[in-house]
């Protein structure tokens, strides 16, 4: 286990890319330009990176992966590990959550239940077993998994295992979205929805405190306008980078540009419980009826590259590097829709968000259906509304990605794929073969990396027969900030941790 946990995290610290590494604070306010608005501050009432990158400042979990790579207590003093499938973990005493509670085991207890029974986050802990999860004392955690499964201790790394204060989300109720507490550098001052979120520096925090007072995430969801804000020294950083404003911050001497890979893939996806969407060979049809490297080309002009595959090369176990993207074959999609019945096409709709990028492509795809008879809708929502949709099984197509929670494949292939996670879980395209389920499960229990290995290529391989969905797009992250930003550092997971960073003094 041991060997397998140092793999997952060498993966983490290979694809991180550093800005800086020293130099003292300076400013009072640290502003950072959004895309999106967060949909929930409570880490188990969502799975989305505009939410990931607010939550990510305000809590911690048991365990961290520090700028080493090497795996780590955080909030636990020490992990044990008596057996198999038995995890004993002992908290740090005299931590003290946002509303000056102490962390207590109980806490720990109270957190993790809520992430096992959670639909959002549920495919990451749904093998701790709920009945054993105890406090054995007030600073010790054990629990005991059902089946031993390696990736644990990286899934309570993610947001969804954040420790939340007990007393704090039971006196709050359902108002506890926007009122967090967390133990986290920063604690929640305010959210204005759709405009900003404010955070300021914990003065009681147990660790290194920030070098600034104030922390102000401001939604821009323009990707023009949060350049102009970066020119302007409107803001000090700004998230995703459109490909065509690179070369904006690249030749201003004030900014500076971080670019590194994820671990997701952007896709057409398809409600397969909706007709025509049920039939895979309609399926294909539509992904013969696209050239998807000419459009992402001319989408991301050269950021990122095409997908060939459902799962990032950067994941383990992907084969998408031994594969092609589908070649654009207008006849073969013609005769594919005639044998599914559809030979004089249908119209559809294709849902995605406020994403130029994504809309860019959604827009280009409809072109290029018209010409097999396919007359395409574009549906434009806001990120919230746009979830829900997906959430309700509501869309017939969508535009949207999905990034790993760790390196691990599990947490990219049984969220978007398995029966159990359709809708909030993440299988947005509803797909239920229990062929693939069965995989999934075989592969998350497997004890031998060769088995995983062999049945998480099985996996991949009938997706792609099957054209579970479309993959267009493995992302390159891009970050501006101003040259004096220091110690920034892009997470493959697409949400980046904001206590160490400074500015240097002008």
């Amino acid at each position: 286990m041991k060997r397998k946990l140092g793999l997952l995290v060498l993966l983490v610290l290979a694809i991180f890319n550093v800005a800086g590494c020293s130099g003292a604070g300076g400013g009072e306010t640290l502003t950072v330009a959004t895309s999106g608005d967060a949909i929930s501050l409570d880490p188990v009432a969502t799975n989305d990176n505009q939410s990931s990158h607010i939550m990510n400042q305000i809590y911690e979990g048991l365990v961290k992966i520090n700028e080493n790579g090497e795996a780590e207590p955080s909030l636990a003093e020490s992990i044990e590990q008596p057996d198999d499938s038995t995890y004993v973990f002992k908290l740090k005493q005299g931590i003290k959550f946002h509303n000056g509670e102490e962390l207590k085991a109980s806490d720990v207890v109270f957190s993790l239940k809520r992430a096992i029974e959670a639909p959002n986050v549920k495919h990451l802990f749904e093998t701790i077993d709920i009945n054993s999860l105890k406090a054995v004392d007030d600073y010790t955690v054990e629990f005991k998994q059902t089946e031993p499964f390696s990736g644990i201790l990286a899934a309570l790394c993610h947001p969804g295992g954040y420790i939340v204060n007990e007393k704090a989300v039971t006196d709050a109720g359902d108002d506890y979205t926007r009122q967090p507490v967390g133990t986290g550098a920063v604690k929640f001052v305010k959210w204005t929805k759709a405009d900003s979120i404010e955070l300021e520096r914990y003065e009681d925090y147990h660790g290194e405190k920030t070098a600034y007072k104030t922390l102000l995430f401001r939604v821009i969801p323009e990707p023009s306008n949060r350049v102009i804000e970066l020119e302007s020294g409107g803001v000090d950083i700004a998230y995703d980078i459109a490909a065509n404003d690179m070369e904006k911050i690249e030749g201003n001497e004030k900014l500076q540009l971080l670019k590194s890979f994820d671990y997701g893939t952007t896709y057409l996806g398809f409600n397969t419980q909706k007709e025509p969407f049920n039939d895979p060979k309609v399926r294909e049809a539509i992904s013969y009826a696209i050239d998807i490297d000419s459009i992402v080309s001319a989408v991301f002009r050269g950021l990122g590259k095409t997908a060939s595959g459902v799962m990032s090369p950067t994941l383990q176990y992907s084969i998408s590097d031994s594969m092609q993207p589908r070649a654009r074959d207008v006849e073969k999609a013609k005769k594919l829709l005639e044998e599914a019945g559809f030979g004089d096409g249908f119209s559809t709709s294709i849902s995605t968000n406020e994403n130029k990028d994504r809309i860019d492509m959604a827009t280009a795809m409809k072109e290029q259906l018209a010409e097999v008879g396919i007359d395409v809708s574009i549906n434009v929502l806001e990120w919230s509304a746009f979830n829900e949709l997906l959430k309700k099984g509501e869309q017939e197509m969508f535009e949207i990605a999905w990034t790993a929670d760790s390196p691990d494949p599990d947490t990219f292939l049984y969220p978007c794929f398995h029966s159990s996670s359709a809708g909030e879980g993440g299988n947005y395209i509803y797909l239920d073969d229990p062929e693939i389920d069965k995989l999934l499960e075989e592969a998350r229990f497997a004890k031998e990396d060769s088995e995983r290995e062999d049945l998480y290529r099985q996996v991949q391989e009938k997706l792609m027969e099957i054209t579970a969905w479309v993959p267009e797009h493995n992302k390159e992250l891009t970050v501006g900030a101003q040259k004096e930003i220091q110690n920034l550092k892009l997470s493959p997971f697409g949400w980046y941790q904001l206590a160490p960073v400074t500015k240097s003094a002008e």
